[in-house]
């Protein structure tokens, strides 16, 4: 479906309970090229050797840390200093492998600004890289653009998503361009950045193949009127 939409890279999330192997031959068959890779906490701690693989086999450079379950967050600022540095040694190891580690924000880990939010400990790691969601950053009720200057050396990839703030759950979220995410803004500030990939997001769509081809058709128009 994503290579039917016109789509060549895509990002993939967790291991799925296969081997390295086993998961890499399923990516291949798609044809599909991989930029970046989502594992969560327990994938990163359990199974980091498998994750080293699976990223080598599919030759993809950015690996990514996207959620705490609510049992997992700690609720002090010591506690998300202790979760920034498990990341930071993360990295290191990864990054052995020429690989670079990305943190993926919701909105609990924005709770706290300006000084001291789960996202700024996270991001004071000098070998942490940042993949904003930008439909998370409007919920929450940040202008996205603002924070995107303030991390620029630090970005790599974003979550395209849009929202309407006035809906709760998910219900508020929206295909690109139907909800109130101020896109130039948004592209004009990541322009600024090291930013490589807008990867199309809609966390609960009724409908892939709309959400896949209008997302990547919306931004193609978008980053064309920004040139």
């Amino acid at each position: 479906m994503a290579a039917k939409c016109g789509f060549t890279d895509i990002e993939t999330t967790g291991l799925h309970h296969l081997t390295p192997p086993q998961m890499a031959a399923i990516v291949r068959q798609s044809g599909l090229r991989v930029r970046s890779a989502h594992f969560d906490w327990e994938e990163f701690a359990e199974r980091f050797d498998d994750v080293i693989e699976v990223l080598a086999l599919l030759e993809c450079p950015v690996a990514v840390m996207p959620w705490l379950a609510s049992e997992q967050r700690p609720t002090t600022a010591d506690g998300w200093l202790g979760v920034a540095a498990q990341l930071a040694d993360w990295a290191e190891r990864l990054g052995a492998d020429d690989v670079k580690l990305a943190y993926h924000n919701h909105d609990f880990d924005l709770v706290g600004y300006p000084d001291n939010t789960p996202l700024e400990l996270i991001l004071s790691k000098g070998n942490i890289y940042w993949q904003p969601d930008i439909g998370w950053l409007v919920a929450a009720g940040f202008d996205p653009a603002i924070l995107i200057q303030c991390y620029s050396d630090q970005i790599l990839s974003v979550h395209a998503k849009d929202v309407d703030p006035t809906e709760q759950g998910d219900e508020r979220w929206r295909d690109l361009g139907d909800g109130v995410v101020d896109w130039p803004a948004v592209l004009a500030a990541l322009g600024q950045t090291d930013c490589t990939d807008l990867f199309v997001e809609h966390d609960e769509t009724s409908d892939h193949y709309r959400t896949l081809e209008t997302g990547r058709r919306f931004l193609e128009r978008q980053l064309d009127r920004a040139v």
